[in-house]
Order: structure tokens, then C-alpha cells, then sequence
């Protein structure tokens, strides 16, 4: 890149020029109604962390991709799929699910076994946004096939209870690897065929979700991503955000003050401008827009499933009004970062926060960063493994090749 044009610097140094002067009166108001807490004594605990990675590679006809998620505690767990979809424009969310739903179940399974786990990201994004696609998808289906679908539903969250002591086995050999979305089926035979043999009376001898079987693996994917996530509500857990844009003290600092006009800044500078001591500051969560539930899963919510997950959630109807989360702004060293920590309001917040201080160092806490760096998928030993296994296919079958040309392949 050539020298530095000072055209762009000016344009930056205004910028920062405009918002040190939001910042300067900000930060009085904040104080005002506002207060930085000295964190808690570390309170002795078997704390996990969880994280989760993933990485795609777009073919000439099929997006192959690598999803994992690892635990670290005490000990050190993983579990690694391949997976591979048609490029259609789902594609992408599908994947990113396909991750939290490993996350999910990782921290649910290893939360079975500790005091504390502890996300990356936040808990509330994952509750009171549900993916747009699966939602829409969801309610046309439900339109369509009605208590069918219903039935046919319960059956598969059914076979995922039954399923979950199989994972506990596997994952005390430390791995699992292999797929991991039931809802693609196993060994060749196809979800519906799998629930046909289990006496599904929504499926035996039904021809109803032929037409319809692609969007109902979709459902089914977005059935396991909810009860992995209702799973890990069942355990003492807490989420830790290092990046994140939130205007909840700003926006209620404005609505406390009647200011006519909401400075456009996010919280962490004004919140890091109060104080350079350790220490949390506690706010409450602003709803922005309100999403709604498919009415499938509160049907399903009546039948007994998801108990945790209603609980949780604030609903009115179908609409989420917010989740029962309590949040803070933490600062866990002198001069160190600011975090978002979010803990159930079902928890006690100080005893969770002084069970993650038991496991930080310095502004670090340590499991959390060995579970980031443990995680990561690397692009060349990814790109090694979907090279090996494509090779494999197509010296097999050389038909398959027109599904599996990169795109890139003339410029490398």
C-alpha cells in the first residue's frame, strides 16, 4: 500500500476529534446513574469453556465445509464434521448453525460435568434472534402439513433424547468425529427412512414430505440447533462477548436524561472512560426489534419440549419481547479490556462471576482463550482435507469432477 494519504488521515482524526467531545459528555451522565462495582473474591469451581470454528470451500456445484467445537477445562474435548451442501442461498446461515449447534451441545454435554460453562459470544444472540430462513421455512411448512408436521416433529426430537446418551459415550474418548446433524440422516439412509424404521406414524407408509423433504432437513437441522441450545439452559453457564456494539447505557442514559438527541456512539469507550480499575458496571438489555417465534415450536414448547428455553425467553404470543439475561460490562485487570458477560438471571450473578475470576489471569480467563486458539480451523490443513477427500471421489468416479472444480483453480 502506498504512503498514507493525509486527505485519510483528516477524515479519521475528525472523526475521533467529533467523538472524544460525545465522549467528555457522556461520561458525567453515565456516572450519574451509574455504578463501577469491585469484581467479587474468585470462588473455587470446574469451569469449561466453550468455542466453536468453521471454514467452506465453494466448488463448481457444492460448498464443502468444516464445522468443530472444543471444550477446555479440565480436560480437552473436540468434535470435528465435514459436511457439504448445494450453493443455494442458505447455505451459508445453514453452516454458521451447524457450528452453534456443536457449541451448543459441546457446552451442554461438558456442562453435565462441571460447575460453570462459559461461551464465547453472547447467550441473548442466540436466543432473541432466531434464524430468519429457518423461521420462514418453519412457518410455510406448518401451513402446509399441520399436525403431520407436529407429529412428525416430536418424533425426531424423540430420536435426538435418545441419541444424546450415545454423544456422552463418544465424548469421553476425548473426539467425535464424524456427522453430526441427524437430520441428514446416517449411512446412507435419509432421515425419513431412519424415523420410518423407529415406527414414526407421521412418516410410515406417508408420502406427504416427499415434495417437501429438502425444507424439512432444514426444519430438522433447526430442531437440533434448539435443543442443543435448550440443553446447555439446563447447566450453571455464562457467556463472555470480547466483541461486541451495544448502546444499552448510552440509549438509557438518554432516555433518563431527556436528551433530544442520541448521541450515535456504542458503550465500550464511555463505559472504559469511567474507570481504568478493574470492575463491572450491570445494565439492562434494550430490546431493539422483536422478533417472533414459528408457531411450530411453542406447539411443540406445550408438548414438553424446549422447557428450558421457555423459560428463558420473554414472549408475548409468538413475539420475543427479550430473554431473562442478566448482562454486565466487566473489566477483569487494571487498564485491561472491557468484556460483555452474560449470565441467566437464574443464577446468582456475583457466585458466577467469582467462579470465572478462579480460572482468569490478568484480564485473560485462560479457558476461554485455550478453547479459541484450540478451536481454529487452519485454511491449509482444511484445504489438505477436503483436497485428499475430493481426490478420493473423483479417482472413484470421475463423473463427479463437474460438482467439484474450484473456481479459483485458473488463478493459482
Amino acid at each position: 500500500m502506498e504512503r498514507i494519504d493525509d486527505r485519510h488521515l483528516e477524515e479519521i482524526r475528525h472523526f475521533l476529534r467529533e467523538s472524544r467531545k460525545e465522549l467528555g459528555k457522556l461520561v458525567p451522565l453515565v456516572r450519574k446513574h451509574y455504578r463501577w462495582e469491585s469484581l467479587p473474591e474468585p470462588k473455587k469451581a470446574k469451569v469449561y469453556a466453550v468455542d466453536g470454528s468453521r471454514m467452506a470451500k465453494r466448488l463448481s456445484g457444492a460448498i464443502i465445509y468444516a464445522v468443530s467445537a472444543s471444550a477446555v477445562g479440565d480436560d480437552l474435548y473436540y468434535w470435528n464434521d465435514i459436511g457439504a451442501l448445494f450453493p443455494y442461498s442458505n447455505a451459508d446461515d445453514r453452516i454458521r448453525v451447524h457450528m452453534d449447534t456443536l457449541e451448543k451441545r459441546m457446552g451442554a454435554l461438558v456442562g453435565e460435568m462441571s460447575d460453570l460453562v462459559l461461551m464465547d459470544g453472547t447467550i441473548s444472540g442466540a436466543l432473541i434472534r432466531p434464524p430468519s430462513y429457518a423461521n420462514s421455512t418453519t412457518n410455510q411448512l406448518y401451513e402446509r402439513h399441520g399436525r403431520t408436521l407436529l407429529e412428525a416433529s416430536l418424533d425426531f426430537l424423540d430420536y435426538l433424547n435418545k441419541q444424546w446418551n450415545e454423544w456422552k459415550r463418544e465424548l469421553k474418548k476425548g473426539v467425535i468425529s464424524g456427522p453430526s446433524l441427524l437430520a441428514r440422516g446416517r449411512e446412507g439412509k435419509s432421515i425419513f427412512k431412519i424415523l420410518e424404521e423407529k415406527g414414526s406414524r407421521s412418516i410410515r407408509g406417508k408420502i406427504w414430505w416427499v415434495v417437501d423433504a429438502e425444507n424439512l432437513i432444514v426444519l430438522f437441522e433447526y430442531l437440533e440447533y434448539l435443543h442443543a441450545l435448550d440443553r446447555l439452559l439446563g447447566n450453571e453457564i455464562a457467556s463472555i462477548a470480547k466483541t461486541f456494539y451495544r448502546s444499552d447505557v448510552i440509549g438509557t442514559v438518554a432516555e433518563r436524561e431527556k436528551l433530544k438527541k442520541v448521541p450515535i456512539m456504542v458503550d465500550t469507550p464511555v463505559v472504559a472512560s469511567l474507570t481504568d480499575k478493574s470492575g463491572y458496571l450491570r445494565f439492562s438489555s434494550k430490546v431493539g426489534k422483536k422478533e417472533a417465534l414459528a408457531q411450530l415450536i411453542l406447539d411443540l414448547m406445550e408438548h414438553g419440549f424446549f422447557e428450558n428455553l421457555r423459560e428463558i425467553l420473554v414472549l408475548d404470543g409468538r413475539k420475543i419481547e427479550g430473554a431473562r439475561i442478566n448482562p454486565a460490562y466487566v473489566r477483569f485487570a487494571d487498564g485491561g479490556l472491557i468484556y460483555l458477560l452474560e449470565v441467566p438471571e437464574g443464577q446468582d450473578f456475583e457466585e458466577t462471576l467469582a467462579k470465572i475470576l478462579s480460572v482468569a489471569e490478568d484480564e485473560y480467563v485462560i479457558p476461554l482463550e485455550y478453547a479459541h486458539h484450540s478451536v481454529v480451523i487452519k485454511k491449509r490443513e482444511f484445504d489438505a482435507y477436503v483436497d485428499a477427500i475430493l481426490s478420493a471421489i473423483v479417482g472413484e468416479d470421475e463423473a463427479y469432477l463437474n460438482f467439484l472444480r474450484y473456481g479459483r483453480e485458473p488463478l493459482e
